[in-house]
This record gives structure tokens, sequence and C-alpha cells, in this order.
């Protein structure tokens, strides 16, 4: 014990260096656990004399040297923190994690994108608690005991923040920025000591366009409905993304899903909710087969959200001719472009679907409205194959009569084409 205790109390910078910046994940990772145990024994038994009136003293100097060395890697710290992960169950080992990091940042003159993504890589893995164990639950230490040791949220608040606090000052790549805006919400925000001094960094953000947008607004929302942040034109923001460009991000399932929490409250004034069904009912003429669906029971669930939304079925009653719509698609300004005089002729024309189940779920404006709402949860992530998949599973009365007077013997098909799969001679 006394070696292994003398080796972390000479480890040298350059030593512990060189040992997490192997080439070999395999070596990163057996280093990165030889310190940790060197780091638990040093804990348990420190080799300097600790002061008067202390019984324990976390080795705070190893794990800083840790971290530099982690942040520093020239190739993105993936696999050291992953394995570093099974150590941030150890409320010691996070507690006095969060102290080095804030620490680092200050001190730290050259931050470049590669340290950022090192150091948001770990803040990923790093979740907050602000409830006290319960009895049966074993409180776990790495290198401390539970009469040295004591969680203390109040200041993991502070060290937390500051760490935010830091990093957002400096410029982070698109990427960067999706990765944070994806943890604020529910990682970040929570664990503030002021939550709203983020509201800069967020507008900044959705002033970016495309997926980062989608992103800020979800942060936005949370600071409007739990910090009482006022932005009368968030509304008017969320409208301005409904785009025929967001069928087709990478996050549209959580853009979506967001949409849906955003419009679930019925305090909403009728004409935002008017402008929202008759927008994202356009923008269902133009959907791929398997996002109609969603926007369908979108629409759905926002005319039973307000029940006021069902003269758009019929209104007005003399307009034959779509050309004579008063709806100004171009209009941003959810007061001037004239959707409650309007109606959902985009819904009765999905009526017309090739695909039966899309015919058949447009047919909801004729009837009456059920007291439930469409759960658009299960419609996030449905894709054309699942449609295709469940259309084949449809009985066909069609399915023995001839269509050919010769029987083919195979399909003239592309090279790794899909049709043979669903279909047999």
């Amino acid at each position: 014990m006394d070696h292994c205790l003398s080796k972390a109390h000479r480890l040298k910078p350059r030593q512990t260096k060189q040992l997490i910046a192997a080439e070999q994940v395999s070596l990163q990772e057996q280093a990165l656990v030889t310190i940790m145990h060197l780091l638990e024994a040093e804990g348990q038994h420190p080799l300097q004399k600790l002061p008067n009136g202390k019984e324990h003293m976390f080795p705070l100097d190893l794990l800083e040297k840790l971290m530099v060395h982690m942040l520093s890697l020239e190739n993105e710290a993936a696999p050291v923190v992953t394995r570093f992960q099974e150590f941030l169950e150890y409320e010691d080992i996070l507690f006095h994690l969060l102290r080095v990091l804030g620490k680092i940042l200050k001190a730290e003159n050259d931050v470049n994108e590669k340290f950022l993504k090192n150091l948001i890589h770990i803040l990923e893995h790093i979740t907050l608690h602000n409830q006290p164990q319960k009895e049966e639950e074993k409180t776990k230490l790495f290198c401390s005991n539970k009469k040295h040791f004591k969680w203390n949220y109040g200041q993991a608040k502070k060290y937390f923040s500051t760490i935010w606090q830091q990093l957002l000052k400096h410029p982070l790549s698109p990427s960067l920025y999706k990765r944070v805006l994806v943890i604020l919400p529910d990682k970040v925000l929570p664990h503030l000591e002021k939550p709203l001094l983020l509201t800069d960094f967020l507008m900044e953000s959705y002033r970016i366009g495309g997926a980062v947008s989608i992103l800020a607004l979800h942060g936005v929302f949370l600071l409007m409905q739990n910090y009482n942040l006022e932005y009368p034109d968030f509304y008017t923001k969320l409208y301005a993304l409904l785009e025929p460009g967001v069928l087709f991000v990478k996050y549209r399932a959580r853009f979506f899903y967001l949409l849906d929490l955003f419009m679930t409250s019925t305090h909403i004034p009728e004409y935002i909710a008017a402008a929202f069904a008759k927008r994202l009912s356009r923008l269902a003429l133009i959907a791929p087969a398997n996002i109609v669906i969603l926007l369908l029971h979108f629409v759905g669930n926002l005319m039973i959200r307000h029940r006021g939304l069902s003269r758009l079925m019929h209104h007005p009653e003399n307009q034959n001719d779509v050309t004579d719509d008063p709806f100004v698609m171009t209009e941003k300004d959810l007061t001037a472009c004239k959707a409650t005089d309007s109606s959902l002729w985009e819904i009765k024309t999905l009526q017309s679907h090739v695909l039966p189940e899309i015919a058949n779920a447009a047919k909801f404006i004729e009837r009456d409205l059920p007291k439930l709402e469409w759960d658009v949860k299960q419609d996030l992530e449905t894709t054309l194959e699942d449609l295709l998949e469940k259309e084949l599973k449809r009985k066909n009365p069609t399915d023995d009569i001839p269509i050919n007077f010769e029987r083919p013997s195979k399909f003239a098909c592309v090279k790794h084409e899909k049709l043979s799969v669903y279909f047999e001679l």
C-alpha cells in the first residue's frame, strides 16, 4: 500500500498525460482505472499530514491533473469518458469533479474546440440529484466514508453553475451547439443557481436557424413556464419554423414532440391555435406519407383542445374554390394571417389520398371529435416502411385476379432493390 501511495504522490503531469493519451483505447482505459485506484488509495491513506482538526482530505490535485489531460486529448476522449462514467456513480467523485472542472475552466487560457468537445462529453454523463438518499439506498463513496463526506447539493449547484457560465462564454461550433442544447432542458436548467442567465444564450442560439433554433426553443419554453421569463413573441417564432424544410431535418421527431408540448395549454388564444392548425394542414399536402398521419393527428388534437376551431371544418360555406382561401401562408403575423376566416379544405383533400390509412384518418373532420386526444408520440418515428408493411398486411379482395397472360420469371429491378422483399412471383 505504501508503495502505491508513493507512486500516486510522485505522479508527474507528463506521466499522467502519457498514460491517458496512449494511442490504444485499451491502454487509455487501463491507465484511467489505475490512476483512479491510486486516487482511492491516497484518499483513504494520505501521505501528507492532515491539518489540525482534519480527519480526511480528498486528493484534489490528482483528480485535477487527470481532468486536465483528459480535456486536452487531441482526439475526442469518448472511450475514456465512457469508462470514467462508472466512477461518476460515487458521490464524492462527482462532487469534487464539479469543483475541479470549474477551476480548470477559469484557469485555462487555450480553450479550443477539442477542449470544449471533451468537456461537453463529460458533462453529458453528469446527472445531479437534489434529493437525499433514501435510508434503504446506500450512498456510494469512492475514497471517503459517511463520517467524512455528505452530499451538499447547494454547493454542488454552485460548482455546476460556474462550469456552465464559463463554458458558454466560449464560441461553439454548430455541432457543439446542438449537443449543448439537447442536454440543457433536463440535465442543466433544473440545477443552475440562476437559470435566467441562459436567456441571452438561448435567444442567440435561436437566431442561428435550422435545427439549432428548434432545440433552443425548448429551453426558452422552460424558462417561460418555470422561471417566469417574459417572451411574448414565442409562438410567432415557433410558427415561423413551420416551413417545408422542418419535415426533413434530423431532429424532426424531437421538433414535433416539443411542438405538441408547447401547444398543450388550452389557454393559448384561439387565433394562434387556428394559425397552427391551418399551417400544419397546408404542410400535410406536401409531406411524405409517414408524416401526414402525424400532422393529421396533430391538427385533430388542436381542435379537441380548442373546440371553437370546429367552425374551420365547413367555413366559409361559400368557398367553392381553394384559390379563394383567405389564409395567407406567407404572413408571419399570427393576427394577420386570417386563419380563423379560412377552412381546413386541405384535410378534405387528403380524404382522396392513395393510401387508405391516410384517407381514413382525414375523415375525422366529418365526424364528431373524440373526447380523448390522439397519441402523437406513436406517430413520431413512423417510417414509410412501416406504412408499407401495414398496407401489405391488409386483406385485399383482388389478390386472386390475374394481371398477366404469361407468368414472369423474375422482376426487372436494379441491384439492391427492395421490391422482392415485399412481393413474390
